[in-house]
């Protein structure tokens, strides 16, 4: 008999627990859900994508609705969907439009790709590859391989599709790894989108997506609106973890990190339903107040408040050619970089001036330093030979050089030759130790420089967020502050390291990721693809060239 209760006693539990495991359909009508007349609706046309060079291989449908309000007089606003319709989106956008709670927006509804072999069978499915990667290519495949093509297409009427590349007036959204995807697309590029829908978003260890609620920690706040949804009863997986929670943890960070962010947990699982039944609200929420701009928000992060100016952001800086060599740091708080056989100075205030040319052969490293074949130059004088596969040089306030070199060297009295095979190479204000790249790695390397000269104890020591997704990179240029912190360019942005190695800032730029950087007083100068930006931070700098100076430890941390 007490077996008896016991098992009807269980059974009653299990079916309770089952019960409350599913999506609350009391949900209040919504009139955006209610199909709109034909003649009211949006068209909806479609193209295929079978030529990618990011995704190659890869084929596709992209679908495109075009509500009956656009005449084609002015670029409309956007709204980017992964995995094709969701969320019964085009009936609601027809009546959100038609009501005014959403402005005039093209839908872009991107299918994954697909690789098929010559009999039509499918080789491999690529959406886990596209949707699960927080590399920042998705963004660069709708930004160079989907979106000319919808411009490229006429309305039924003969309107020329004119989108808008204001990301105020762009928004992304997807479910599951489409949510993480939505989320990645912005994160890389804020200059592309500013609102952002995820439901049942994938921010597991599955492609590096568990690591963004400690990015969103560290760095500096982007102009985005963000709204999720998720259930309670999403997915658990034994080796990637717990949905809901990566969610949760999620939700944390950017409330931590000052973001104008928005969380409805439901009762569901992983399951498009509720993200259906949340939409009209999310879209209403994510383009409220519009056309007013998103604004960046205020982190509690410490070391960002102390080096970040409130009144101070990334300036571009206007130039005559595209620079060809990385940028690097002059005395007068102004930096110097290459186009082509040009030299460049660019001063704090972004003004531009030639500088000077290079000879054949040569190549600018350092301030006031160039490379020709093995020899090290300074103003036309030559300071150091013998330095086979020279990659990168530092002066001395003392009028010694180091050198760092991807091939055996003789050097000179006046050369210290240290690592083997990366481009990067920063000293300590003190002078008691260096940094360098570890090739194909995401650490940086500590070597201790004694009094004579000799290079000691040499570690992998600074650890480096990356975006790279196993693609080999090295870690662009770098340099200290007064303070003893370091100073990294990577495809995430500016790293910024304490002296125990840690990462505890990041400072992002709208155009994507740093190739390289140069740090001159309180002006901080990056390159990222073929655009520099210059803005004044709280921290100064300490290169090279300037006298030793002791700072105060942070201890052991």
């Amino acid at each position: 008999m007490k077996k008896t209760v016991l098992v009807l006693l269980s059974a009653l539990c299990l079916s309770g627990l089952q019960a409350q495991q599913v999506h609350n359909t009391r949900t209040p009508f919504d009139p955006a859900t209610v199909r709109m007349a034909e003649e009211k609706r949006g068209e909806v046309q479609s193209f295929h994508i079978t030529d990618s060079k990011i995704y190659p291989g890869t084929k596709r449908e992209v679908l495109v609705y075009v509500p009956r309000q656009y005449d084609g007089s002015k670029p409309a606003c956007l709204l980017v969907c992964m995995d094709g319709i969701l969320y019964d989106a085009t009936t609601v956008m027809d009546n959100l439009i038609a009501t005014g709670e959403m402005p005039v927006t093209i839908g872009v509804f991107i299918n994954p790709g697909v690789v098929y072999d010559e009999d039509g069978k499918v080789v491999r499915y690529n959406r886990c590859k596209e949707f699960d990667s927080t590399d920042g290519n998705l963004a660069l495949f709708i930004e160079q391989e989907v979106l000319p093509r919808v411009t490229g297409l006429q309305t039924k009427e003969g309107h020329p599709i004119l989108l808008s590349k204001d990301p105020n007036d762009c928004a992304i959204t997807g479910a599951s790894s489409g949510g993480i995807a939505a989320f990645s697309v912005a994160w890389h590029r804020p200059d592309m989108f500013s609102r952002v829908y995820t439901t049942v978003g994938t921010f597991v260890s599955m492609r590096g997506g568990h690591t963004y609620p400690a990015l969103v920690r560290k760095t500096e706040p982007k102009p985005l609106r963000i709204y999720m949804q998720d259930g309670w009863y999403d997915v658990w997986n034994p080796i990637f973890g717990e949905w809901f929670e990566y969610n949760q943890l999620m939700e944390s960070a950017l409330n931590f990190a000052g973001y104008e962010a928005f969380h409805k947990w439901d009762r569901g699982n992983h399951s498009i339903k509720y993200g259906t039944i949340a939409f009209p609200d999310a879209m209403r929420w994510l383009w409220k107040g519009y056309p007013a701009r998103v604004q960046k928000g205020t982190s509690r992060n410490g070391m960002l408040e102390s080096i970040l100016q409130e009144e101070s952001d990334w300036k571009e800086v206007t130039l005559p050619a595209a620079p060809t060599s990385d940028i690097y740091a002059q005395t007068d708080t102004a930096a110097l970089f290459a186009a082509g056989n040009r030299l460049y100075k660019v001063t704090h205030t972004g003004e531009v001036l030639e500088a000077g040319t290079l000879k054949a052969g040569e190549r600018l490293m350092g301030s006031g330093l160039t490379a020709r074949g093995a020899s090290l130059y300074k103003n036309g004088k030559k300071v150091a030979d013998g330095l086979n596969g020279l990659e990168a040089a530092l002066e001395l306030s003392d009028g010694r050089y180091i050198a760092l070199c991807s091939k055996k060297a003789k050097g000179t009295a006046k050369v210290i030759v240290t690592t083997e095979g990366c481009r990067a190479l920063a000293i300590a204000p003190d002078n008691r130790f260096l940094v360098s790249g570890e090739a194909d790695s995401h650490h940086l390397l500590s070597t201790v420089l004694d009094k004579q000269g000799h290079l000691l104890y040499s570690e992998p020591f600074y650890y480096l967020h990356d975006a790279s997704n196993g693609t080999k990179q090295l870690p662009g240029s770098m340099v200290f502050d007064t303070k003893g912190n370091l100073y990294t360019a990577t495809p995430l942005g500016v790293q910024v390291a304490d002296h125990n190695g840690r990462v505890r800032a990041i400072l992002s730029l709208p155009a994507g990721r740093v190739s390289s950087l140069a740090f001159s007083g309180n002006y901080l100068y990056v390159v990222c693809g073929e655009r520099i930006f210059v803005r004044r931070l709280n921290a100064t700098a300490h290169n090279s060239w300037e006298a030793p100076i002791t700072y105060k430890s942070q201890g052991q941390g």
